[in-house]
């Protein structure tokens, strides 16, 4: 019984070791889909700068002052949320364009302005907006157009004013209170007002339904889709349903990814949300992020994501003590394992004198033949078992230490102090070029491999007996092939596939593939080859 006792320990210190929190059911659910639409991403992308080069090329080969206005403002609106830069070149490009009429030179001047105050550039749009412009002058068809901006400016800067000293501008109720007015009764801009009220109001229910009909006026594919589910789920969040908020963010992040945008912010708080459960992709989320904020290239997003670096900071050291704690109770119990192998070792060494003598005995003693057969084959289950139990203390050792590989892995991300200076490019380098786990990988295998083959020395030769001759394996003097430790762990008794996976730092479909490889060059019916792999040795 107590040979038992380091099973026991090392089953419990593995578990332990591999418990880590995650993503309930549903938002792992909603972020697999996610995952699956930023795999794509780069195809959307490259379909928006296809459109956004023929649109271009148009616009270069029209002489018209007139006709090329209309078109380069249209291309400015296409490259509104994509790329600051070059929204900016064509709108000041429609100002030269406008000459002297007046209500153009305005119109690029409200949309330049919002421009500047979407990508956090404040001064500028203060500036523009209130320095430059005067709604008494403007035409009646641009003045709701430059109420909507001042109110969107308005709105914007109150969260996010710690990015400038407080400007003194208006409210944006009181912008809502001028615009409402002037807008089609029911039309998107006149509900968004509405909803707008409402949230100011915390009437979350009647918040909630308007923001509803406004999504369902969109397509996932245009951008305001994007928007609209954003603040479905700011009002989830506010009326303390968590679920319905990432499930709102998530369909907002994946409309910014068809619509190629570049300035979002769902992403970010969906990594935000993450953060708690699931490290590795919330940084992986983040980093997207932070890529497309540096290719759009204004000043908010980056603001805003610096700003979240400090908390991905902070879940790192969270996780470097979690990884020492690990790390000692690891140590701990492979010590025990170790001393518990030392013990069975030694048992079976004295079993198998005690045999060797019983056999003399028998040679000497023939009128005790019946009983010392009994005996024997006693000994023999004894000892069979005794090697029941070695494999099984083996392949739970050879858990433990693909186990340190993980850890190995995740101890990598905490010497990532650039974190502190908010140096992301650095920080994707510094994680890029340590090879700290592929190292520990090779060792674990060449340690498997002179462990497996100083008990089974037999085992190549027998393996390719199995075989066809063209399919036969010849490994390097003294190490094993991939398909060779595979099938040296089912020898073991470690037969299924993800088990396999983990210990040998693989994926569970590339674990089947090699199986499936190997089973159809068998000699024999491929459905008994593993037992057959597993009678090598025992003949």
């Amino acid at each position: 019984m107590r040979s038992k006792w380091p099973l026991i320990l090392l089953a419990a210190g593995v578990a332990f070791s591999c418990v880590r929190m995650g993503p309930d059911r549903q938002t792992e659910s909603l972020l697999q889909g996610l995952d699956s639409y930023l795999e794509t991403r780069d195809l959307y992308v490259s379909q928006k700068q296809n459109q956004l080069a023929a649109l271009s090329k148009l616009a270069r080969d029209i002489s018209d002052p007139s006709l090329r206005y209309n078109l380069e403002f249209t291309i400015a609106q296409e490259y509104f949320a994509f790329n600051f830069d070059s929204t900016q070149a064509y709108l000041k490009h429609c100002q030269q364009l406008a000459g002297t009429n007046k209500e153009r030179y305005e119109e690029a001047s409200i949309a330049l302005g919002h421009l500047y105050e979407k990508a956090g550039s404040y001064m500028e749009a203060y500036t523009l907006l209130y320095g430059q412009l005067d709604s008494a002058r403007l035409s009646k068809a641009l003045l709701p157009e430059y109420l909507w901006v001042l109110y969107d400016f308005s709105h914007d800067l109150a969260g996010n004013s710690g990015m400038v000293e407080r400007l003194s501008i208006p409210s944006a109720a009181s912008y809502r209170k001028q615009l409402m007015p002037l807008l089609p009764e029911n039309s998107e801009r006149w509900r968004v007002l509405l909803r707008d009220q409402l949230i100011d109001e915390q009437n979350w229910p009647a918040a909630d339904s308007v923001a509803h009909i406004l999504l369902s006026g969109t397509r996932p594919d245009e951008h305001n889709y994007a928007i609209h589910a954003f603040f479905c789920s700011e009002i989830a969040g506010f009326s303390g349903r968590p679920a319905d908020r990432m499930k709102w963010l998530v369909e907002s992040a994946k409309s910014d990814i068809l619509c190629a945008v570049k300035d979002y912010a769902s992403l970010t708080m969906v990594a935000q949300s993450l953060l708690p459960v699931d490290v590795n992709r919330s940084f992986r989320y983040l980093r997207i992020a932070q890529e497309d904020a540096l290719f759009y290239n204004a000043k908010l997003r980056p603001w805003q994501i610096s700003r979240f670096l400090i908390d991905v900071e902070d879940a790192y050291s969270q996780r470097q003590a979690e990884s020492r704690k690990l790390t000692i109770i690891a140590l701990g119990i492979m010590a025990v394992l170790a001393v518990a192998m030392s013990l069975l070792f030694r048992f079976a060494i004295g079993r198998s004198r005690k045999l060797a003598r019983t056999r003399q005995e028998l040679e000497q003693a023939n009128i005790q033949l019946a009983s010392a057969n009994v005996s024997l084959n006693d000994l023999n289950r004894q000892i069979s078992r005794a090697d029941k139990v070695k494999e099984r203390q083996i392949v739970t050792f050879l858990e433990g230490l693909a186990g340190q590989i993980s850890l190995i892995r995740a101890e990598d991300n905490r010497y990532r102090n650039l974190l502190k200076q908010g140096k992301a490019d650095a920080l994707l380098k510094e994680l890029s070029i340590t090879g700290r786990a592929e190292k520990a990988r090779e060792e674990f295998y060449e340690s498997f491999d002179r462990t497996f083959l100083a008990m089974y020395p037999d085992f190549v030769e027998q393996f390719n007996a199995l075989l066809k001759e063209e399919a036969r394996v010849t490994p390097p003097e003294g190490r094993l092939t991939t398909e060779l430790r595979v099938f040296a762990l089912i020898r073991l008794g470690v037969d299924d596939s993800k088990k396999i996976a983990s210990m040998l730092d693989y994926s569970a479909s590339t674990i089947y593939n090699y199986k499936v490889s190997v089973k159809n060059a068998s000699l024999g019916p491929r459905e008994t080859f593993e037992e057959r792999v597993k009678m090598i040795g025992k003949q």
